[in-house]
């Protein structure tokens, strides 16, 4: 959007104006003067729904700013300035028009006495069936229904449809939001801010006197689709679902539809009916038809059945949904599997790199589902995701069907690296020849806040501002994929998810807007608006963060200068005031960085690493059905992440004992199996049989030594007799009196003995809670890992043999520079 405005005298308000600035009338007409309303606010007799909301968001927020509180009415009064909120009678006689305004545009006009905020008031109308709730009975109701119009059992997207309705604002969201923009856009300029959800994230100036404006525009966003996919969506959005409306958003459902924008293809195997009745159309893995994959199983690309039933269920959703583009797309993961069918096998292209390696098998088969579909419904659109392992273009296509519409998933925050940039315009305009239609999407991740991940400032607004210039003109939109607790983890986890990565959302929606704007501006307005006296001190810890967070997973130095700058902007902020409860939301999610920086400072001596699996990955049955009682079977415990235990020294003797284990996930449950083999089991050297004796250590034991960003560091020891040692190592630690809560069982065999240990992940924190009970840590992450060793002491006829996982490189175990990391998901 473009806005070329002057004032024409001075307003009392002092905020910085954007880009809605609006000048003044060089005669007075107020619309609050000195606190008392001056004007009313206009809506039709029966005005549309967003239409409706526009009017109560206006009327809310000058009363905000003057304290005085404008009247909803439906027929103007003598002797007041009228401010006139979407389309009705008064608007056509002033033949203020919105043809040609889409995807949330709108028009503001103003004349000696009123005001006009409205876009084109378009009131979206469900088409049947469609879901009215969660509940098994709807879904059921909603799918009878469906089967009924296709004669079929596909899965009816349309039984979600109850989370686009947001009660609370009575509003869907696939309403014309043209009117809400435009009253948004008129208080933008009155200096209200939305930069993040809640109460807490919105900047309201106080003026008691508001002069009526002089302003004839149109508006039109440069991105038409500018949409916003929480993890939440289908838990409800609750506060997001208006700022969200505020930020100027727009689902696009008039060009990407109503359906799943993605995975489209999941819609059409995922009802247990189909994978009774059709096997055939699910890939085989591992020699069995696999129906489960996310709930919906795996797609078998070369079943002639499943290529029929897609397009029929595709021209359903265009016949009687009336969609205007359909999602054709893999299920989700299907990139990184892989199948025992020499067919498919047949049809894959490694050589092409990991990127294309599926490319000619995937393209192919959705090309051709494109075609038969653009033969009966040529005004419509069919789409496809570039990701994964069919991320790069077909080879052996050199055009694409004419209705096939590109997605192209991405993650604009790692383009600091120009080489991974590079690639990227690369790969697009290797797109760009093969895509006859033109049509093209980007579909963008903002995942920092995953509990995995938390922790780094991760800010990217100059980035994200050339990246979007260069999509001008090219793309249909944007969605943006984020990350947010759900309600049950919000307490749990105990940070806010938008603490930081608000900016660069706020920051992309004003761009989607006008990819032009001059990103320091906004950013300047942000700091000044947001965090007042620590606006200096903020600037400066997102200038220097935006810079190096790319580093502080492995940089130490670089974490403790951006917490210094950190701590400069607390100092100035009084912690009860807006500022301050904003800069603790900061405060709270950036915890992890001190550990880490502790832990970084460590001189560390092996790059070796375990990754924990999640059980449910390893291709074994679930370790909680299982017995605890030390035994160590393959079909719980696969070779999957297997590792040995290996001589401390190189020029250590060969041991004659092997070992190996194995670590997995289970929600808050670090599983741990551990196989000891043994050729004289007569001759065990057990020291003893009691818990906590340090003796222990004197004869045959495995110990577990762990170093979490918390606390260094805890080992456990356990013996052929099942008896345990817990010691915490730590600083001012609770040494023997200290336990690990791990449940463990010890079985001894014929030629080895094993240990079956579950180990609770406490949390972070634990030691606080209680310092004698629980490992203080969260669970290990990539970012935020533990550092671990697993070693085992054999001792036979005077003999010691020592083993570990990571060789130390002395005749003993506490080497912490020798720690592998350990992390997982």
């Amino acid at each position: 959007m473009k806005i070329t405005m002057k004032y024409t005298r001075t307003l009392i308000v002092t905020a910085f104006l954007l880009s809605s600035v609006v000048a003044v009338q060089a005669a007075d007409t107020f619309l609050v003067e000195r606190g008392k309303a001056r004007a009313e606010i206009i809506i039709a007799e029966k005005p549309a729904r967003m239409a409706k909301l526009a009017a109560k968001e206006l009327q809310t927020y000058l009363e905000k700013i003057s304290g005085a509180k404008l009247e909803i009415v439906t027929q103007p009064h003598e002797g007041k300035a009228h401010v006139f909120v979407g389309k009705s009678r008064y608007t056509e006689e002033l033949k203020l028009g919105t043809d040609g305004l889409e995807n949330g545009a709108f028009r503001m006009a103003s004349g000696p006495d009123w005001l006009a905020l409205l876009g084109p008031d378009e009131d979206y109308v469900p088409i049947e069936p469609w879901g009215r709730n969660r509940s098994k009975e709807e879904t059921e109701r909603v799918n009878v229904a469906f089967d009924q119009l296709t004669g079929d059992t596909f899965w009816n997207y349309s039984r979600q449809m109850y989370a686009r309705y947001y009660a609370d604002l009575d509003v869907w969201d696939y309403d014309d939001a043209g009117t809400f923009n435009a009253v948004n856009e008129f208080l933008r300029g009155l200096g209200v801010r939305w930069f993040a959800p809640g109460d807490l994230g919105e900047v309201v100036p106080q003026q008691t006197s508001l002069v009526l404006p002089s302003v004839n525009k149109l508006v039109k966003p440069d991105f038409g689709m500018r949409r916003f996919m929480f993890y939440t969506d289908h838990l409800g959005l609750g506060e997001k679902a208006i700022w969200t409306l505020r930020l100027g958003l727009n689902n696009g459902h008039k060009i990407g539809g109503i359906t799943q924008i993605c995975h489209g293809m999941k819609f059409v195997i995922m009802r247990e009916e189909m994978k009774k009745a059709h096997p055939e159309m699910y890939l085989s893995i591992d020699g069995k038809r696999d129906t489960t994959h996310k709930g919906s199983g795996v797609p078998n690309l070369l079943s002639p059945l499943l290529f029929e039933k897609q397009v029929h269920y595709a021209r359903t959703m265009f016949d009687h949904f009336h969609e205007p583009m359909i999602s054709i797309d893999l299920v989700d993961g299907y990139g990184g599997l892989t199948s025992d069918d020499p067919q498919w096998l047949a049809q894959q292209t490694p050589e092409r790199g990991w990127r294309g390696t599926m490319s000619d098998h995937v393209w192919g088969y959705l090309n051709r589902v494109a075609l038969e579909l653009n033969k009966s419904h040529p005004d419509r659109l069919v789409s496809g995701l570039a990701y994964a392992a069919y991320s790069a273009p077909p080879a052996k296509i050199d055009k694409m069907s004419p209705n096939l519409a590109l997605i192209e998933t991405r993650q604009r925050q790692a383009f600091w690296d120009e080489t991974l940039r590079k690639e990227n315009r690369e790969l697009w305009a290797a797109w760009m020849q093969k895509l006859s239609s033109g049509k093209y999407l980007t579909w963008d991740y903002s995942t920092n806040a995953r509990p995995e991940q938390a922790g780094r400032p991760v800010y990217y607004p100059h980035l994200a501002a050339s990246d979007l210039r260069e999509l001008k003109g090219h793309t249909l939109g944007e969605m943006i994929e984020i990350y947010d607790h759900t309600p049950a983890d919000a307490a749990k986890l105990g940070y806010d998810p938008f603490a930081i990565e608000h900016l660069n959302l706020y920051l992309v929606t004003r761009l989607w807007w006008d990819a032009d704007q001059d990103v320091d501006t906004l950013l300047d307005d942000y700091f000044t608006s947001y965090y007042g006296p620590a606006a200096v001190s903020m600037k400066a810890f997102v200038t220097y963060s935006e810079a190096n967070w790319m580093h502080m997973g492995q940089d130490a130095e670089k974490i403790g200068q951006a917490l210094d700058l950190f701590a400069k902007a607390q100092a100035v902020a009084d912690p009860a005031s807006a500022p301050g409860k904003r800069l603790q939301k900061i405060a709270d999610l950036m915890k992890p960085l001190h550990a880490l920086k502790q832990q970084l400072s460590r001189k560390r001596e092996t790059d070796l690493s375990y990754r924990v699996l999640l059980t449910e990955n390893t291709g074994g049955k679930p370790l909680a059905s299982k017995p605890l009682d030390g035994q160590v079977p393959k079909d719980y415990w696969t070779d999957v992440r297997s590792a040995p235990l290996v001589k401390l020294k190189p020029d250590a003797p060969q041991p004659k004992a092997g070992g190996h284990f194995q670590i997995q996930r289970d929600g808050g449950i670090l599983h741990i199996g551990i196989v000891c083999e043994e050729p004289d089991m007569r001759g065990l050297n057990i020291a003893t049989t009691a818990n906590d004796d340090p003796m222990l250590l004197t004869g045959d034991h495995i110990t577990l030594l762990i170093e979490t960003p918390n606390r260094s560091y805890y080992e456990i020891a356990i013996n052929p007799a099942g008896a345990v040692l817990d010691i915490d190592h730590g600083e001012n630690g609770a040494g023997l009196k200290w336990t690990s809560t791990a449940q463990i069982a010890v079985h001894r065999g014929d030629k080895q003995w094993s240990i079956e240990m579950r180990l609770p992940i406490v949390g972070d924190g634990a030691s606080m809670l209680d310092a004698l009970k629980g490992i203080d840590g969260d669970r290990p992450k990539d970012l935020f890992p533990w550092h671990f060793n697993l070693c085992r002491q054999r001792v036979c006829s005077g003999d010691i043999e020592r083993t570990a996982y990571s060789p130390t490189g002395k005749d003993e175990f506490y080497v912490l520079e020798k720690f592998a990391k350990l992390w997982g998901k």
